[in-house]
């Protein structure tokens, strides 16, 4: 009877931690894949969905730019696919790279137990320490040239320990042999790294077979990469003449005797935090970490150095911070390796310390994650105005359109947004070759795929503007990057365009302002051309920045239609502020 009720509990059990298991398996996925399925097209990812006859040829794209053969067929075949599911399979394969990363120990000491702990702070960790996350794990293109990448080498790493003690089946080579090529073709610094450690594994592992066998095919995937014509084609750009022109050593001396070494560290804060704060716990403990996990948390803590120590033979300085990505992933590897001993403490007290060091990563986390997650989804709003203003553009056939410049937001980092880049985009809409879209000369200071500030009226007018033309409010927002700026948006019921003529016709906006620290009244100058005027839901505004005039600053503001061309109003109004 015993020993059927501890078979039950033990049932029970089991079936309890797998379900806690697929549950928080689940929440992360959600967790990544809402900023993932709200992030707008941008950057790279024009030319891959326009399908670019030359920049979106693979063949081209080898002979005459890049060598990364994997990431840029990864971008092509993700952005053929319906949103849906390469935005699934973006969240899929990142999870992915979570469970790699945070399951290696456990299957390189044959354990194969679920480490929850070490998947939560691995999970935490890949958001808040990421050099640049919107670009390597937001963006379609950035996500297939680094997330995915990284994925592939973290999979081919883990298949040599499954198999390193086992004998090969064909199948199995034939995984090696795949994996090996994709993470040898995986970046420039890392795919440098790949080989590295299979020479290191194949030094210090008993069982060498099957890490010989993988070291031929990562050299492959490496060489294919580094020598690849495109490189060098690409170094004939009159943008890397100065540095073609340099020898090797001269660029690793000017790198290493720079501060650009050490600043590709100082995105990784919370990951030196961690390190720290996992020390302190073995301290306090009185013991080390078993041998083999604190061999392999060394090698691939100094892998994470190497990779960044590569970019010294770069011909771009100082090194983007997207391309550091390998070398996180690489630290978070050494960072599980140091947690394995702690997860499997039977003491309550390190067990717990483990919990506070999640709940402490927990707050930088909700932050980020908040902020970004807002941040993308207030893009995919401004993505839709910016396109219906281009299809109105090709609609009325003009041959320029314009449109706004995102507005970000606030972020907890600001290196977490996406790549605004704006390449190929009249393509995309297929617009007339003669057609050109141009972004507004002046940034917007507000999120205006917000309904909520489209409608907002603050100050609400009804001037008669001319023309059947009426200025119905004015609004003064603080910018949330910096709560010392603010700007100013007029809301007007009829397109100015309509009525004016840009070529000879500006909005002056003259905001009058005092403080007890100025002895007189002073004038700040906000005029915007008319081509700077958003288009939403009927309504018609313009946004100007007003730095750090607060609204209780300004005692009027004179609004009205500059001519250009005769030097004379043509309508002013005035806005008295006071009673406001």
């Amino acid at each position: 009877m015993k020993h059927l009720k501890r078979s039950k509990n033990s049932d029970i059990n089991f079936k309890s931690k797998k379900t806690i298991i697929t549950l928080c398996l689940i929440i992360s996925f959600i967790l990544v894949l809402i900023p993932i399925a709200f992030t707008p097209v941008s950057s790279d990812d024009f030319i891959y969905l326009t399908r670019n006859p030359t920049w979106s040829n693979l063949a081209w794209r080898y002979m005459n730019w890049s060598g990364r053969i994997v990431a840029d067929t990864a971008s092509l075949v993700m952005l053929q696919l319906p949103p849906l599911v390469y935005n699934f399979f973006k969240a899929t394969i990142w999870i992915g790279l979570i469970i790699l990363i945070s399951q290696l120990p456990s299957i390189l000491n044959k354990e194969y137990k679920w480490n929850m702990k070490n998947f939560l702070i691995i999970f935490i960790l890949y958001w808040i320490a990421n050099p640049n996350l919107g670009q390597t794990s937001f963006w379609t293109v950035g996500y297939s040239n680094y997330l995915l990448t990284n994925f592939f080498i973290m999979a081919y790493v883990v298949v040599l320990f499954l198999l390193k003690d086992k004998d090969l089946k064909l199948w199995n080579i034939l995984a090696i042999f795949i994996l090996g090529i994709l993470a040898g073709n995986s970046n420039e610094n890392t795919s440098i790294v790949v080989v590295l450690l299979t020479v290191v594994f194949i030094l210090i592992e008993k069982n060498k077979k099957v890490f010989i066998l993988g070291l031929p095919f990562t050299l492959i995937g490496t060489l294919s990469l580094l020598l690849s014509p495109g490189q060098s084609e690409r170094l004939q750009h009159p943008a890397f003449q100065i540095s073609r022109e340099q020898s090797l050593f001269h660029r690793l001396w000017n790198y290493f005797s720079s501060p650009w070494f050490i600043d590709t560290f100082k995105s990784f804060s919370w990951v030196f935090v961690t390190f720290i704060l996992i020390g302190f716990i073995y301290f306090f403990k009185h013991q080390r970490p078993q041998k083999q996990n604190m061999v392999y948390s060394l090698i691939f803590f100094f892998s994470a150095v190497i990779a960044n120590a590569a970019f010294g033979g770069s011909y771009v300085f100082p090194v983007a911070l997207r391309s550091l990505n390998g070398a996180l992933v690489l630290f978070l590897v050494s960072i599980t390796f140091l947690l394995n001993d702690l997860v499997y403490s039977k003491n309550p007290v390190y067990k717990k310390s483990i919990f506070y060091l999640i709940i402490l990563l927990c707050f930088p986390f909700s932050l980020s994650y908040f902020y970004a997650t807002k941040s993308v989804i207030s893009l995919h709003g401004q993505f839709q105005v910016r396109e219906q203003a281009i299809l109105n553009g090709k609609k009325n056939k003009l041959k320029t359109i314009y449109i706004p410049n995102y507005y970000v937001g606030k972020l907890y980092n600001p290196s977490d947004s996406i790549d605004l880049y704006q390449g190929n985009i009249g393509d995309y809409y297929n617009t007339n070759a003669s057609t050109t879209i141009v972004p507004f000369n002046k940034n917007v200071g507000f999120d205006y795929g917000n309904k909520k500030f489209i409608e907002a009226k603050q100050i609400p007018l009804h001037k008669n503007f001319g023309k059947n033309i009426q200025l119905k409010s004015l609004n003064i927002f603080q910018d949330e990057r910096d709560i010392n700026n603010y700007s100013i948006n007029l809301t007007f019921d009829k397109s100015l365009l309509s009525q004016y003529s840009s070529d000879e016709s500006i909005l002056f906006i003259h905001v009058h302002w005092k403080r007890e620290s100025l002895q007189n009244v002073a004038t700040l100058n906000a005029d915007s051309s008319l081509n700077n005027q958003i288009s939403v839901d009927g309504k018609y505004i313009f946004s100007s920045p007003i730095g750090d005039v607060r609204p209780q600053d300004i005692s009027s503001v004179d609004i009205g239609i500059y001519n250009t061309k005769t030097s004379t109003n043509t309508i002013q109004t005035t806005v008295d502020m006071n009673n406001k």
